[in-house]
């Protein structure tokens, strides 16, 4: 039976969804309301999925109240998930929210302890770590054939336009785009991360106010991580979805870039000196996938990666990361989430 949806959202990337990604997964989902306090915005919902006009709502509550539904879809700006989420489990509703989960680490915690104390089911849907290549690339490196992990080099580096420009504050690439290669690494090295250390900054504000940041993180198991975003640069060298990944492996370098995946090695047989590796197998990528298995966790199956209890990690990550580039100190993450938590 299709998993009935509500998606809040349908301008800016709920377009995207309304577009791209619900057509990819119409087989065992339905779309039966659409919200947005923009009418404008509603009419996506009509011409990218066939949405009756009386379907499209400005008022969450009544489409909650008037539509029967299985979860609601959370894509709107962060600053609103956290309403729109206790809307949703007021009503009995399981949620899908686009990433971060809140705007804060506060909210993220808040959001966490009121989907466990009401028993409802939350995943956030963070695509980029669920791409072909990246599951791949976790796949090679955590089956130990080349050897055990040393560090993670993470790379987004994106020609400055004027949709990248203007940031009002510029840890803003960390919350809305580095927050993608953290929770990557964390599902490459199978860890949680323990200090996280980042400089980000506008160097270039006679062209551009576009940010760049720096990060070096330490994970729990001992692996380190080197992550480099900038939206700032006179050359793209990569893109969304096409990011730069190398995994340094003791008897092998794992590279995905623009999705093609190398192995290299000098340490003779039986790793290659270099070869290209094929991608994995799957019916469902990115977004699909991820609602694929909220679906399937809804009927009872296996929680998914990026369910609440686990995304709080990459929560606490992304914000710690975003507390060090404003004090110019590294961060215990750990400690850094206890904190907070102690304070809400």
């Amino acid at each position: 039976m299709k998993k009935r949806m509500i998606q809040v959202g349908c301008g800016g990337f709920g377009e995207y969804w309304l577009k791209e990604i619900l057509p990819e997964v119409s087989s065992f989902t339905e779309l039966v309301a659409a919200v947005d306090i923009n009418p404008e915005a509603l009419k996506n919902a009509e011409r990218y999925m066939g949405l009756s006009g009386e379907k499209c709502y400005t008022d969450l509550r009544r489409a909650i109240a008037e539509n029967e539904a299985d979860f609601v879809n959370v894509v709107v700006p962060m600053h609103m998930h956290e309403a729109v989420i206790d809307a949703a489990f007021e009503a009995g509703l399981d949620v899908v929210c686009e990433k971060p989960l809140g705007h804060d680490m506060e909210a993220c915690l808040r959001i966490c302890r009121k989907a466990g104390e009401m028993g409802r089911k939350l995943v956030v849907t963070m695509s980029h770590r669920f791409e072909v290549e990246k599951q791949t690339v976790e796949n090679m490196a955590r089956s130990g054939k080349y050897g055990k992990i040393n560090y993670v080099v993470s790379r987004l580096a994106m020609k400055r336009t004027a949709g990248l420009d203007g940031k009002t504050e510029k840890e803003a690439i960390i919350s809305n785009g580095l927050i993608h290669n953290i929770d990557t690494v964390r599902g490459i090295c199978g860890s949680n991360v323990k200090r996280v250390y980042a400089e980000c900054w506008t160097g270039l504000q006679e062209v551009s106010n576009a940010p760049s940041v720096l990060v070096i993180m330490e994970m729990e198991n001992g692996i380190r991580a080197v992550l480099e975003e900038s939206f700032a640069n006179g050359s793209s060298l990569d893109g969304w979805s096409n990011e730069y990944l190398r995994v340094e492996c003791a008897d092998a370098t794992i590279v995905a870039d623009h999705r093609r995946i190398t192995v290299r090695s000098d340490m003779g047989y039986p790793y290659p000196r270099e070869e290209q590796m094929p991608l994995m197998e799957g019916e469902y990528w990115d977004h699909a996938l991820m609602i694929r298995e909220f679906a399937d966790w809804l009927d009872g199956g296996n929680t998914p990666a990026t369910w609440y209890g686990d995304n709080i990690q990459c929560c606490a990550a992304v914000f710690a990361a975003i507390e060090s580039a404003r004090t110019g100190q590294a961060v215990q993450v750990q400690e850094y989430l206890e904190k907070v938590r102690g304070q809400i």
